[in-house]
């Protein structure tokens, strides 16, 4: 007995199933959301349950599947454009189970940023559970200052990992973070670590400017 043909590839081949738009559009080399959103809209319930099964199907997410492994990256830039909160979890293993340096990572990473406040706690939780991964903590924290500035929780934890990092790429990455979250408060925060606490000539100088930057209102 043969296998049913999955709903992705019925749904490419046949132009009268519901969701051959939506799978040419999340198949595709390159997706713009804006324009997904107003082809699918009219059907968004049933594009946001597709997207969670492209999730789930493993063979996708290889660059030599049908859509080259664009199609789990498509569908996670909907779920994330929709901000389909229920999609949170799924979203969250993704960066526990794919590579750092995949495409679907990165995209992840920065893409649930448009959760804005809702996306707060999960994060903060996944990063009591990695307090180890010095990797994890950091696109943590740069994903916060993107989702929630402002918030006086993502404010103590970027804070938290400027004042743990030894590198000075790293310092200047976090220090970035603090003052895209907190710009006012940020600057001051930080004119007091360079009054308090040693840091390379170099690293003193980048701060400084930062600090003028966001003074000017750059940040």
């Amino acid at each position: 007995m043969s296998e049913e043909t999955p709903i992705w590839r019925q749904a490419i081949k046949d132009e009268q199933h519901p969701l051959h738009r939506a799978a040419w559009l999340l198949f595709a080399k390159a997706l713009n959301p804006k324009y997904a959103d107003e082809a699918l809209s009219a059907q968004k319930d049933e594009v946001i349950s597709f997207c969670n099964l492209i999730l789930d199907t493993d063979e996708l997410y290889n660059e030599v599947a049908l859509g080259s492994g664009n199609a789990p990256i498509h569908a996670v830039e909907m779920l994330c454009y929709w901000k389909v909160e229920a999609a949170i979890p799924r979203l969250l293993r993704i960066l526990d189970e794919e590579e750092w340096e995949s495409g679907i990572y990165g995209t992840t990473a920065d893409a649930i940023a448009a959760f804005g406040l809702a996306i707060v706690d999960p994060l903060l939780e996944k990063a009591s559970r990695n307090e180890n991964d010095q990797e994890v903590l950091t696109a943590i924290a740069g994903t916060l200052a993107d989702a929630a500035p402002g918030d006086p929780r993502v404010i103590a934890f970027i804070r938290k990992i400027f004042d743990s990092r030894t590198k000075d790429f790293e310092i200047s990455y976090m220090a970035e973070n603090i003052l895209m979250g907190d710009p006012e408060g940020g600057a001051k925060w930080l004119q007091e670590r360079l009054r308090t606490r040693k840091y390379s000539k170099d690293i003193r100088k980048r701060l400084e400017q930062y600090i003028d930057d966001a003074n000017a209102g750059k940040f």
